[in-house]
């Protein structure tokens, strides 16, 4: 399953409400009217893009009512998005388009799409050449046309600019931040869901409790991580490979603290044991074992 759809299909998503909920909020106060334009500022791989479309699929009975535009544009192909997204109660969705608010030609068009002064907001696109049908072949667009539809724009991280700034003040802005601990909540719900990946209910939520023992509030962990490691998971149940530590490459966690904290964990070992099945399994000694505990303890706070 792609971790941009984190929720499945139907009525899987009702788990994930706690965190989407407010996020599917904002996008209906789009649709239905209430602001034409929602600036969301949000992380990746958490399903922000996900979770937009889905919702603009629940509230609009036609795809052709909303235009999805992932990633940088040129000026030129933002008029021509904006164009295909033109009419009234039609949405544009500009996916990830923090490199736009660099561009004054674009952030000027999106000020024209988005002109508080009435209903109608004419955008123009001054070039002395035809400017190609995005759809028809030997077919042009006018250099001006009425936009009368909504815009909802993303952003892994907020651009620091005024063009920016004088955008934003046209609209709705809305910053989906999701802490570690919340993260973590995020993937045992995710865990449940039966279409989420290739594995068992079960198998999610090992590794989902297994992500909480590795990681601290210093670790990005998100829903496209626990995709991939799911994915290992699945890799080495037919191959006989160790998942874990090709987990660990993704947090950058040093084996052989790992297998310290894995022991830890486990109340069925004496500590005599665990030292004694850590000097053997990386042949190293006693005070090696005690120096690398301390870094655990430095780091964890155990």
């Amino acid at each position: 399953m792609d971790s941009t759809n984190p929720s499945g299909d139907g009525d899987a998503s009702a788990p994930l409400d706690d965190f989407y909920g407010n996020l599917r909020n904002y996008v209906r106060m789009v649709t239905g009217g209430y602001s034409n334009l929602l600036m969301l500022d949000a992380k990746g791989g958490l399903g922000k893009t996900h979770n937009v479309i889905e919702t603009l699929q629940e509230e609009y009975d036609h795809e052709d009512r909303w235009v999805h535009q992932k990633g940088f544009t040129t000026p030129l192909e933002l008029y021509k998005t904006l164009w295909q997204a033109r009419f009234e109660d039609g949405t544009l969705f500009l996916d990830d388009m923090s490199g736009v608010t660099n561009n004054t030609k674009a952030i000027d068009m999106l000020k024209a799409a988005t002109d508080t002064q009435g209903s109608e907001n004419v955008v123009e696109y001054r070039t002395s050449r035809d400017i190609d049908h995005p759809f028809i072949d030997g077919e042009t667009l006018p250099n001006t046309f009425t936009f009368r539809g909504s815009i909802i724009m993303s952003f892994n991280d907020t651009p620091d600019n005024r063009h920016f700034d004088a955008l934003q003040d046209r609209g709705t802005y809305y910053q989906f931040r999701l802490s570690y601990q919340e993260r973590l909540d995020l993937l045992d719900a995710i865990a449940e869901l039966d279409d989420f990946s290739a594995l068992t209910i079960p198998e999610q939520r090992e590794i989902a409790q297994w992500i909480r023992t590795v990681t601290d509030s210093s670790f990005d962990v998100t829903i496209r991580t626990f995709e991939e490691i799911c994915q290992m998971y699945d890799f080495a149940t037919s191959t006989g490979e160790s998942w874990e530590k090709m987990a660990l490459e993704i947090f950058d966690v040093d084996y052989e603290r790992y297998r310290i904290i894995e022991m830890r964990e486990n109340a069925e070992m004496s500590v005599e044991e665990q030292i004694e099945t850590w000097c053997d399994e990386f042949g190293k000694s006693q005070s090696t074992y005690y120096d690398r505990l301390d870094e655990v303890r430095d780091e964890r706070q155990m």
